[in-house]
């Protein structure tokens, strides 16, 4: 009469920690004949395995080593927390180049700087007319690529006693909130041209002819980020930064924002443009335009889609 063995196996391999797996009723018995599966066998098998996958993961490398070398980008200040995000896996992933130096600021200080030759292979402009600064010089290789888009955003010190009591641009007035401490940035910054725009927007909606830069300002930063700083130590109460900047901020409580209404909102366009025709610029210039980028730029930043 034939016998047909019931099989229960439970095999278990650890195959990062190199442990030596167990094997349990290795017995399988079918008309008397026995076939027994032996721990040496798995561990050669997973051996064999972990090998072709070491020989197949290999880290890129430069093909033409002419194209070799760093890469100087100048860059808005609203840039500063993305970049400084992505800079390793960038540099991993293009072998070419061996390094990203980053100089941040003002769009129109970088502008400036560009167009009396300070040495650069990529400008990032926070706004068209910056990067028009240095197009009108016959600085670019080629035209400027929008790459993203912001909003603006009131962000607090998250310790102002006027937390809970801001809800709209008009209560930044001394005449709603008295005393209250607010930055801007200055009009050149693409910040603040931002901020100007937001501002008479808002005189029009709520009919409020105080609600301008001088009832509102009680001083001005150079660049976001000088103005982002300034809020989080305390220095002021409130201003008028990007949303990507809330959006960075918050997780950390480092600061308290407040959404600005579409109605009185605006957006600024942030351009990549090319100083030089390397290798190397280009490259990045791609990559800002990548799905990986813009999905990480839009997902963790809160940047828009160009």
């Amino acid at each position: 009469m034939r016998r047909v063995a019931l099989v229960s196996a439970v095999v278990v391999l650890a195959a990062c920690g190199g442990a030596t797996p167990m094997v349990t009723s290795t017995l399988v018995s079918h008309n008397e004949t026995t076939t027994t599966i032996s721990t040496t066998s798995i561990n050669s098998t997973a051996t064999t395995v972990a090998k072709k996958t070491a020989s197949t993961t290999t880290a890129p490398t430069c093909s033409r080593q002419e194209d070799k070398g760093s890469l100087v980008v100048f860059a808005a200040s609203s840039m500063v927390n993305i970049f400084s995000d992505v800079k390793s896996a960038y540099l991993a992933s293009h072998p070419c180049t061996s390094d990203i130096v980053f100089s941040y600021g003002s769009s129109a200080t970088l502008a400036t700087q560009i167009v009396s030759g300070a040495p650069a292979d990529v400008f990032v402009s926070a706004s068209a007319s910056t990067m028009g600064t240095v197009q009108t010089a016959n600085l670019l290789k080629g035209a400027a690529v929008t790459f993203a888009k912001n909003v603006a955003e009131i962000m607090m010190y998250p310790k102002s006693r006027f937390i809970g009591t801001i809800g709209t641009v008009q209560d930044l007035l001394d005449s709603q909130s008295p005393d209250i401490k607010v930055g801007l940035c200055v009009t050149s910054a693409p910040c603040g041209s931002l901020a100007n725009t937001v501002l008479a927007n808002a005189k029009n909606t709520y009919a409020n002819n105080s609600i301008t830069r001088v009832n509102i300002a009680d001083s001005e930063s150079p660049s976001v980020e000088d103005l982002v700083m300034k809020i989080q130590l305390g220095e002021f109460d409130a201003g008028i930064v990007y949303h990507s900047d809330c959006q960075f901020a918050i997780p950390g409580s480092k600061a308290v924002c407040v959404e600005i209404p579409t109605s009185i909102n605006s957006t600024n366009s942030y351009l990549a443009g090319s100083l030089n025709t390397k290798r190397n610029t280009s490259d990045f210039l791609a990559y800002l335009n990548s799905y990986d980028f813009q999905h990480y730029a839009q997902w963790k930043y809160g940047f828009l889609a160009p």
